[in-house]
């Protein structure tokens, strides 16, 4: 074929004339063009806004759990006798021996012990819960990040949540109100206030107070024994060799006939389980979104079909002038490219506003939705879109193009 007879079909193929009739056609139908628009508008508004507010919450949750990725967190796993007592708890020797382990692996790690409770409280007119966390004053600044006042050094002062700030005005100074482990009421002032850590897996202060060690043991009957203790590391190659160490001085003892004396939370393990469920969480919401294109999808399908039924003598008359079936192909198939470019670029759009709006109520940031990882799910649902309408008009297409032109110019 020579250059000029190609260059010939090309023309025929992509000419402005084919376009200008699949544009014409969807104005006279404009009633039924713009349903079926409506239909992949919906189902691109579904599958983006769904996929883009899932990436939001895994992206919100991996810089949750990437803050406590650098530690362990070790509780007790049995059960110890204290005064006649039956208590749950680390006790100084258990603290010990895992300090003795950590040693084994590395210097560079900081252990904290801490007591954690839940206290009535009342502060004015004010009743509320909160967390109560005691620590060693030493340990506080490498737990928690203080926007307003000073670490307390004594029994009188304790640091609270930003949260517990806001909800009910407390300031520096305040006074909370609570009943210590004798049942007698006491006073305890207000020195400092935590930055707000949001969610985390080991230690959010958002709601929590937070005093010393000798505070907390006049407000509850702690049996000298701690709640949990958590390990801190900059270097995280040693966190395995940490986790080894422990579990083979405090839970792999020969002559031990009870269980393990310890638990430990390996964030990272946590994390990359939380991880994996988090990308089925989204693959579900963007599947519920999927139905709804597929809907979209069935709707064009059969709008199109119909098309094609009432203009059968058009195309007749088309295909009589010497128009070619490539070309009748072309010019539905331009039809339904044209609808579902409309569509779903409506639909990114308003996924994005939804998305927006959404992800700022929800996770209180909307930074969360100028990420790459959530932005991304836009040009995909676009493209998802205009493909499912291609895709719903190609039978419609080709049964134009084959229909006998004799048989079309007789249909009534």
């Amino acid at each position: 074929m020579s250059k000029t007879s190609s260059t010939s079909v090309v023309g025929k193929l992509i000419s402005p004339i084919i376009f200008e009739l699949s544009i014409r056609n969807l104005r006279l139908n404009f009633l039924r063009s713009l349903l079926s628009m409506v239909g992949i508008i919906i189902g691109v508004v579904a599958i983006t806004s769904l996929g883009m507010m899932g990436a939001a919450f895994s992206s919100d949750m991996t810089s949750i759990l990437s803050s406590s990725t650098n530690s362990l967190t070790i509780y007790s796993a049995d059960e110890k006798i204290v005064d006649g007592v039956s208590a749950s708890g680390l006790s100084t020797k258990d603290l010990r021996d895992i300090e003795a382990a950590i040693r084994t692996v590395t210097s560079d790690y900081s252990l904290i012990p801490m007591y954690q409770g839940s206290k009535s409280i009342t502060s004015g007119k004010d009743a509320f819960s909160a967390s109560v966390y005691g620590l060693e004053p030493g340990d506080i600044p490498d737990l928690v990040t203080i926007s307003s006042g000073k670490v307390p050094r004594s029994t009188e002062g304790v640091l609270i949540g930003q949260k517990l700030a806001d909800d009910y005005d407390l300031r520096i100074g305040s006074r909370l109100m609570m009943t210590d482990k004798n049942g007698a009421t006491t006073a305890v002032r207000v020195v400092g206030i935590m930055e707000s850590s949001g969610m985390s897996l080991t230690f959010s202060t958002d709601r929590a107070i937070v005093g010393t060690a000798t505070w907390f043991e006049s407000m509850a009957n702690t049996h000298k024994l701690y709640y949990s203790a958590m390990v801190k590391t900059g270097n995280l190659d040693n966190l395995d060799p940490m986790v080894e160490a422990i579990e083979k001085r405090l839970n792999g003892r020969a002559d031990r006939k009870t269980d393990d004396r310890v638990n430990i939370l390996d964030a990272r393990q946590f994390a990359a389980a939380m991880q994996e469920g988090l990308g089925m969480i989204s693959l579900f919401l963007m599947a519920i979104g999927g139905i709804s294109l597929l809907v979209a999808a069935i709707a064009i399908f059969n709008v199109m079909l119909m098309s094609v039924n009432e203009r059968i003598r058009e195309i007749g008359i088309l295909r009589s002038i010497g128009t070619l079936r490539s070309q009748v192909l072309l010019m539905f198939l331009y039809e339904a490219i044209i609808i579902g470019l409309i569509g779903a670029l409506i639909g990114g759009i308003l996924s994005a506003g939804a998305s927006a709006v959404v992800i700022g109520l929800l996770f209180g940031n909307i930074a969360l939705m100028f990420t790459p990882a959530v932005l991304v799910y836009i040009p995909y649902g676009i493209i998802i879109g205009v493909v499912v309408c291609l895709l719903s008009g190609l039978y419609p297409a080709w049964k134009a193009a084959n229909l006998n032109p004799v048989e079309a110019l007789a249909s009534d």
